[in-house]
C-alpha cells in the first residue's frame, strides 16, 4: 500500500476517532437500499411561498460502485418519509424568501446530530439533538440565496463531517436568486470509508453517491452554457480540474456564508482549489466534442486503489477505467447537429519530446523526465526534472511528438490547454467513441496537435499511474508567448512545485532540487513570477517575506494562464495557498535594494509542515 494512501485512511481515523469492527458484518434483513441521487429533483412540497418537508434518518445497505455489486455497506442515509434511502439526501430547493417547514425524524437506533436547517441570513448554525424516533420541525426563512448543505452526525464524536457509516447522512440546500438556469447540475463530494486499519480500510471518494467509473455521464453539446454547483461534504481538501476548457467562478461559499461575484470579480480557472465544507458555483461552455474528465487533482484521490472491491485488474490496461477511481465525473460532449468534424491545420512547428527513464535515483526506484529534443537526440537515460521547459505561441499549430524510452507506458496531460480531445491525454478515455487516446507503450510514440488559445503558464504532465510517475519527475512547464513576444529567462521566472520521489516521505522540489539556489533580481526591473503547483497531493502556502514574518507585495497577473480582469490585478500581500494543478502569476518590481525570502510550506497529513526557505536578492 502506497504511503499517500496510508496517510489519506489514517485521516479518517484520526478525524472521527477509533476503529471498530466494519459495517459490512452487521445484519442487512431489515435494511433497504441506499440509492445514489443525482440531485435533479427537488424534495417536498412548494407552495404559497412554503417548502414542507419530511425527511427521515434510517439506516440501509449500499453499494457505493454499482447498485447491488459488493462491496455493500449498512450505512445511516435520508429519506423523504416512506421514499428509498438517498446519498446524497433529498434536495431542498426553493427561491428566497420561502418559508421552509422542514420536519425531521430520526429512525436510526442512536441519537443524531443535525445542522444546516437555519436561515444563512442569520446566525443561527447550533447543531439540534434527536434522540431514536424523535421527529423535530425545522422552520426558518431562507433569505440569502446560495449552495449550502445540511447534514446529520450518529456516530463516534460526531463533530464535523461523518467518514465511516454516516458519512453519507447529508443532502444539498440551495436558495435561489432567480429561477436557476435550465439544465444547472449539483454535485456533492462525499467521503466514504470502512472500519478496517490503516492497512485493511477500504474508502473512496464520491460525487452524487458513486465513484468513478460508476459516477453519472454527463452530456452536453458544443455550445451549451453549463452551470453546476459543486459541494466538498468530505472532511478532505480537493483542487477540481477541467480537462480541455475553463469555468468561471460564479460564487464561493463555505457552508455558512456564500458569496456571489460581481462580473468584474469573477475568475477564470481550470482548477479551483476547495477546503472541506467549501462551494463552488461555476459556468462553462464546451468548444469542442469528445470525451472530458472533471476531477480532485490530488492523485490519492483518484488512483485505482479507490476501487472498494478490489484494486482494478485493468489498471495497467485501461487508464481512464482501471487506473482512475474515486472523485471523478466524466463529460460526453457531442458536435453541434451538422457540424463537420474538427481539421487539424498543418503545424507551424514540429517537436520530439521525450520521456526518459534513470535507474536507481530514488534508491531501488528510477526516475522520469522529459527531455526536448535540440539539435541531436539525446542521451536515453538524460532526464531533466522537470521536464524541458516547453515555449509554444499563441494561434500558432504545433505538432508535438512524444517518444517513449521508459520500461513503462505513459500520457501526457497537456493542463490546461484547449485543444482536441483525443490529445487531451486520459488513455482510455480522450478522445470520441471512434478514436480514443492511447497508452504509450514503451520505445512507441504518439503525435499530438495543438493551437494554444491564450498566452500564459500552464503544465504538461503524465496522466497514467501518476502516484508513481508524477512524483518521480513527469512534469514540465508549458509557457505559451503572445504574437511577437519573445520568451525572457532573466523576466519571467519559473518556481515549478514538485515531488522528489514516490512516497509521502519524499522532499518537496523546487524546480527540482531540494535546496533551491538563490534568486537574483536586479533592482527597479519588472518580473513575472510564475508559480506552478503539480505535486501529487499537497497545497503549497508561498509567501515572499520582508522579514521573517510580514509578506511584501505583488500583482495579480495571471490565474491557470488566463489573465484576471483589471479589477483583479491589483497589489495585494504576498501570500497565496496555491492547490496541486494551479498556477499564478504575479508581476513583481522593487526601486529599492532588499532582502527577501521565499517561503514555500509543504502540508503533508501526520507529518510537520516542511518550510523551504530561497533567499531572494534585489540589487
Amino acid at each position: 500500500m502506497r504511503p499517500l494512501r496510508i496517510a489519506l485512511l489514517a485521516l479518517a481515523l484520526f478525524l472521527v476517532g477509533g476503529t471498530r469492527p466494519s459495517s459490512m458484518t452487521a445484519d442487512r434483513r431489515e435494511r433497504t437500499t441506499v440509492v445514489p441521487h443525482d440531485n435533479r429533483r427537488p424534495a417536498g412540497h412548494l407552495g404559497r411561498g412554503v417548502l414542507t418537508v419530511h425527511l427521515e434518518a434510517r439506516e440501509g445497505v449500499w453499494s457505493p460502485e454499482s447498485i447491488g455489486v459488493a462491496p455493500q455497506f449498512a450505512i445511516d442515509a435520508f429519506a423523504e418519509e416512506g421514499g428509498p434511502l438517498l446519498t446524497p439526501g433529498p434536495l431542498l430547493r426553493v427561491p428566497v424568501g420561502t418559508v421552509v417547514e422542514a420536519t425531521v425524524r430520526n429512525r436510526l437506533t442512536r441519537p443524531m446530530l443535525m445542522r444546516g436547517l437555519y436561515d444563512h441570513a442569520g446566525t443561527d448554525t447550533a447543531a439540534v439533538e434527536l434522540q431514536p424516533g424523535e421527529r423535530r420541525l425545522f422552520r426558518f426563512v431562507a433569505g440569502q440565496a446560495g449552495t449550502y448543505y445540511y447534514w446529520g452526525r450518529s456516530r463516534d464524536d460526531r463533530r464535523g463531517l461523518g467518514v465511516f457509516e454516516d458519512g453519507q447522512l447529508l443532502g444539498a440546500l440551495v436558495v435561489d436568486r432567480a429561477p436557476p438556469p435550465r439544465g444547472e447540475r449539483l454535485l456533492v463530494i462525499a467521503l466514504f470509508a470502512d472500519r478496517g486499519d490503516t492497512v485493511t480500510q477500504r474508502h473512496t471518494f464520491l460525487v452524487n453517491g458513486r465513484s468513478w467509473p460508476h459516477t453519472e455521464l454527463l452530456e452536453a453539446t458544443v455550445g451549451d452554457s453549463l452551470h453546476w454547483r459543486v459541494i466538498n461534504a468530505s472532511v478532505a481538501p480537493h483542487p477540481m480540474h477541467l480537462h480541455g476548457f475553463y469555468y468561471r467562478v460564479d460564487a464561493v461559499g463555505d457552508g455558512k456564508v456564500d458569496t456571489l461575484y460581481r462580473p468584474e470579480q469573477a475568475r477564470m480557472a481550470v482548477t479551483q482549489f476547495m477546503t472541506p465544507g467549501n462551494t463552488l458555483a461555476l459556468s462553462w461552455s464546451p468548444k469542442r466534442p469528445g470525451h472530458w474528465l472533471y476531477h480532485c487533482h490530488f492523485i490519492a484521490h483518484i488512483e485505482h486503489l479507490q476501487h472498494l472491491a478490489a484494486p482494478h485488474a485493468e489498471h495497467e490496461h485501461n487508464h481512464a477505467l482501471g487506473g482512475m477511481a474515486g472523485l471523478i465525473i466524466g463529460i460526453a460532449v457531442r458536435p453541434r447537429r451538422g457540424e463537420a468534424a474538427e481539421v487539424q491545420p498543418q503545424p507551424v512547428r514540429r517537436l520530439r519530446l521525450f520521456a526518459d527513464q534513470k535507474d536507481g535515483v530514488y534508491g531501488a526506484r528510477p526516475a522520469y523526465g522529459f527531455v526536448l529534443q535540440e539539435g541531436a537526440e539525446p542521451a536515453r537515460d538524460s532526464i531533466r526534472i522537470p521536464g524541458t521547459p516547453l515555449l509554444l505561441r499563441r494561434d500558432e499549430p504545433v505538432a508535438i511528438t512524444v517518444i517513449n524510452r521508459s520500461a513503462v507506458g505513459i500520457s501526457i496531460h497537456w493542463h490546461g490547454i484547449e485543444l482536441t480531445s483525443l490529445f487531451d491525454g486520459v488513455p482510455g478515455w480522450s478522445g470520441t467513441n471512434a478514436s480514443v487516446a492511447p497508452l504509450i507503450a514503451p520505445e512507441d510514440s504518439f503525435t499530438v496537435h495543438l493551437t494554444p488559445d491564450r498566452a500564459g503558464t500552464f503544465i504538461y504532465h503524465t496522466h497514467a499511474d501518476e502516484a508513481e510517475q508524477l512524483a518521480s519527475g513527469l512534469y514540465g512547464p508549458l509557457i505559451v508567448l503572445a504574437p511577437g513576444e519573445e520568451w525572457d529567462a532573466e523576466h519571467d521566472r519559473i518556481f515549478l512545485m514538485g515531488w522528489g520521489g514516490p512516497g509521502a516521505t519524499a522532499p518537496p522540489f523546487l524546480n527540482g532540487s531540494a535546496s533551491p539556489p538563490p534568486v537574483r533580481l536586479r533592482l527597479g526591473e519588472l518580473y513575472r513570477l510564475r508559480f506552478i503547483n503539480i505535486t501529487p497531493s499537497n497545497n503549497q502556502r508561498v509567501r515572499l517575506l520582508a522579514d521573517s514574518v510580514t509578506p511584501t507585495t505583488w500583482r495579480l497577473y495571471a490565474k491557470d494562464g488566463a489573465q484576471v480582469a483589471p479589477a483583479q490585478a491589483m497589489e495585494m500581500p504576498a501570500d497565496l495557498q496555491l492547490g496541486a494543478g494551479e498556477t499564478y502569476d504575479f508581476s513583481f518590481v522593487r526601486p529599492v535594494p532588499g532582502r527577501y525570502t521565499l517561503v514555500i510550506t509543504t502540508r503533508i497529513f501526520r507529518q510537520p509542515p516542511r518550510e523551504m526557505r530561497v533567499p531572494v536578492v534585489v540589487e
